[in-house]
């Protein structure tokens, strides 16, 4: 019979805990419903007047740009042009990040045409500062190194092949 009282005591205590709208570990600590003020309110976001946004800031943290990979010769030429280097090949397209390093997996890899080209939507973060391009020729692979600043919508890549020619 003394267990009763004890229990309807703790039980009261645990339920008067339980009251209000806050829902925070400390209770409703600064009680703005006992001053007349509705808990339920929306505060007012903090406001940094010193932060100062660049115009033309990129939110997303990544650009995204179409380029075409245009496979060349480093040898062979004509009329001081470089050669295309024709067939499928296939392509991967490694990061360098800040520190320039390479990653170890690729995050893009693509087969080209016919003419040895490769149009893809490259999308970047800007905490990279680079790609590596390896290609997969028939029976060597080329590797071109390119900044963030050199990459252009038609990208020529170098091989160090020679392009047989019938004149």
């Amino acid at each position: 019979m003394k267990k009763i009282p004890l229990v309807l005591f703790m039980t009261s205590i645990l339920l008067a805990g339980c009251g209000g709208d806050d829902s925070s570990p400390g209770g409703n600590a600064n009680n703005t419903e006992a001053n007349g003020s509705n808990s339920s309110a929306a505060a007012t976001p903090a406001i940094f007047s010193d932060t100062i946004i660049p115009a033309g800031f990129n939110w997303e943290m990544q650009n995204a740009e179409t380029v075409n990979f245009k496979h060349v010769s480093n040898i062979s030429q004509i009329g001081n042009l470089p050669i295309a280097v024709p067939g499928k090949h296939y392509i991967e397209i490694y990061s360098i990040d800040e520190n320039n390093e390479t990653s170890a997996t690729p995050f893009l890899k693509a087969l080209t045409n016919r003419h040895g080209e490769a149009e893809v939507l490259l999308t970047l973060l800007n905490s990279w500062s680079g790609i590596t391009v390896k290609t997969h020729l028939k029976d060597s692979v080329c590797i071109n190194t390119l900044h963030k600043e050199q990459i252009t919508a038609t990208q020529a890549l170098g091989c160090d092949v020679i392009i047989g020619s019938d004149l």
